[in-house]
């Protein structure tokens, strides 16, 4: 089921798409909508969706301004306006489609095919290429990381933290060099959430156990056993203090 935000400054506009999807896509499930970039970013900070459904042409802004405020997280965008010219600048932001209003159910059904079908490509790339050896204790378990060499073989509690940088993720390793993955930071956070990682911002994953020290602030930040800062954010801080019981 995809998780879906609708963002648009007509009314109408949201209520037939909200209506359209509900009849004509099962997969798609509408969590919420906004009528300003400002109510939009918001609710994709709170609701972390799949899918935004994403107007161009706002009153006093534009659905370009709030892709700039999400570079590195992971949703996927359908663009939908009722002017043509845009399109190209909507590809290049690598929107999955760009749709005219007023909607067109085949065009509508399509456009989401083909989000289903790129996140089940992913899905099935990630468990070919990653998996867990599972011996006993998680932390005790290895993970495969695909590099432009072949497999690298990493205990898991050698992971000190990961750096999401878009659809590549950095490994920081316990006296080894940092490795490159391919791959975005998220499909590595629902791999090892239950292997004592916490994501404590949009760019980072860290290893609870290789934590040496917390320092308080608005989100504050920890540093890691090999002396590397990693920034907490605000709305992740709750989460992320309440886990440290677990460690």
């Amino acid at each position: 089921m995809l998780k879906t935000i609708i963002i648009d400054d007509e009314k109408n506009v949201r209520e037939v798409l909200s209506k359209l999807l509900a009849d004509y896509c099962p997969d798609v499930k509408v969590e919420a909508v906004a009528d300003n970039i400002e109510e939009g970013v918001q609710a994709i900070k709170e609701l972390q969706p799949d899918l935004v459904f994403l107007d161009i042409e706002f009153p006093q802004s534009s659905g370009f301004e709030l892709i700039n405020e999400f570079k590195n997280e992971e949703f996927d965008i359908i663009f939908i306006s009722g002017h043509q010219e845009y399109a190209l600048k909507a590809f290049k932001t690598e929107a999955v489609d760009y749709l005219l209003k007023p909607f067109n159910v085949e065009e509508l059904e399509a456009a989401v095919n083909k989000v289903l079908t790129k996140r089940k490509k992913a899905e099935t790339v990630r468990y070919a290429d990653v998996f867990l050896q599972k011996w006993s204790g998680s932390q005790d378990r290895q993970i495969a990381l695909t590099s432009s060499d072949g497999l690298l073989f990493v205990k898991v509690k050698d992971i000190i933290y990961c750096k999401g940088d878009g659809a590549y993720t950095y490994f920081y390793i316990q006296d080894a060099d940092r490795i490159t993955v391919s791959k975005n930071l998220k499909e590595f956070e629902e791999l090892l959430k239950d292997m004592g990682f916490y994501r404590v911002h949009k760019s980072y994953l860290i290893n609870l156990n290789q934590m040496k020290k917390y320092v308080r602030g608005d989100g504050g930040y920890v540093i890691m056993k090999n002396g590397d800062s990693v920034d907490v954010s605000k709305r992740r801080k709750e989460g992320f203090l309440s886990n440290l019981s677990k460690v």
